[in-house]
């Protein structure tokens, strides 16, 4: 590389302009702190104080010549210190490895989804009835079945220990903001193992969604389903079979609808693992499944642990014909298109769609069928079905412009 080159050119300019952009940011950085502890007279006080004095609209709040200059400081501080923090941001950014703004990048990514998702659940979700947030917490023995599903209960209870003076529903949301984010991350993971990183991050995307369709009232339980079904499959995926098992055991303490996780291991190793294999995962799995129901009815003992709904769901069908709509609005969509990405799906993935009915003859058996919520534990592999299907139509849509361009470019 020559004195006189592009290259050098360019890092010559690249580095006064680094070394400017530095000391404007610390710049707005000092003037922001400066503005945080002064007191005296500042530009355009006046004008200040004249519009504080004629006033604004009909909702804003009327506020004193003094405030006005308070509020004023204040802003010229926040201005100043965004500025001089985005610039610090920026020369950070240009200094990581492409790796690290990759792992920079997917983390915002999942934060973002998961803010996304927490705000649903904060504005537009219910306390229901049949079972309280604050009677879960301070009493789950008083409510059957529902008494049984504590994992995140008890977490929730870890932070009102903590911090007593937030209320339960406070409690709830911080177990809800944990909730979500370890299962968007997990769902990022299992549609990464389908269609790389890149892709996989849009698997986070359509989990918000899907949750969101599903979600009506607070519970512990729901979107913990999701993180625990997702780790469950990367499990089985990867052959981490002990964290499989481990994974079985905990989600257990969830939701007891984690037992639908060992047929399906069964029916996904059968023909690719030795028999002796996966019939000690999935005999492990259900002990541990077994261990854990038998603690919780140990610890709260309830006479009836499952409510059979059989005739209540068929008759649903007919009596109910608004809130079955609004399930097949909520799904139905989602679902036809998973149907019509049933090709583009490999072996395994095929066979997870097993899940399915699975889902279905528990929600019929021992669920309600007006409810989305239902089918939560099938997000992941809808999520990694409809990813698959959209790698394949990329690849298809990009295939004849690859082909086009090489027989542009002629034989070398």
């Amino acid at each position: 590389m020559t004195q006189n080159s592009p290259v050098a050119q360019r890092l010559r300019w690249q580095l006064p302009s680094e070394r400017v952009s530095l000391a404007i940011g610390i710049g707005c950085l000092l003037i922001a702190f400066f503005l945080m502890r002064w007191h005296g007279p500042l530009p355009f006080e006046e004008l200040v104080e004249q519009s504080a004095r004629i006033g604004s609209g009909s909702d804003s709040v009327p506020l004193a010549p003094q405030q006005a200059l308070m509020f004023y400081r204040l802003t010229l501080a926040l201005a100043f210190g965004l500025a001089g923090i985005t610039l610090m941001l920026a020369l950070g950014w240009k200094r990581l490895s492409e790796s690290t703004r990759a792992m920079v990048w997917r983390a915002t990514w999942t934060l973002a989804c998961t803010t996304a998702l927490c705000l649903y659940i904060f504005k537009m979700t219910f306390d229901g009835p049949w079972a309280p947030v604050d009677v879960l917490m301070s009493n789950p023995g008083a409510l059957p079945i529902f008494g049984h599903r504590l994992l995140f209960v008890w977490f929730a209870d870890a932070i009102h220990a903590v911090h007593p003076s937030l209320s339960p529903l406070r409690c709830y949301y911080v177990s809800q903001i944990v909730a979500a984010l370890l299962a968007l991350y997990a769902v990022g993971q299992w549609s990464a193992l389908h269609v790389g990183k890149a892709l996989g991050s849009l698997g986070q995307v359509l989990a918000v969604i899907l949750i969101s369709s599903c979600l009506t009232y607070r519970n512990f339980y729901d979107i913990g389903v999701v993180f625990f079904f997702s780790c469950a499959l990367i499990a089985l995926y990867r052959r981490q079979y002990v964290w499989f098992v481990v994974i079985v055991t905990v989600a257990t303490l969830n939701h007891e609808n984690a037992l639908l996780l060992i047929p399906t291991a069964a029916v996904l190793l059968f023909d690719s693992e030795p028999r002796r294999v996966w019939l000690a995962v999935v005999g492990s799995s259900f002990v541990g499944h077994v261990l854990a129901r038998a603690a919780l009815q140990h610890l709260i003992p309830f006479q009836k642990n499952l409510e059979w709904t059989l005739w209540g769901n068929l008759t649903r069908f007919f009596l109910l014909p608004r809130e079955l709509a609004f399930f097949v609005l909520a799904l139905g969509g989602w679902y036809v298109l998973g149907l019509m990405s049933f090709s583009a799906c490999d072996k395994r993935l095929r066979r997870l769609l097993l899940l399915f009915p699975m889902l279905l003859g528990v929600d019929l058996l021992v669920g309600m069928v007006n409810e989305p919520r239902m089918f939560n534990a099938f997000i992941p592999v809808l999520v990694a079905v409809l990813l698959t299907a959209l790698q394949r139509m990329a690849i298809l849509e990009r295939g004849p412009k690859l082909q086009s361009s090489v027989v542009s470019k002629g034989p070398a």
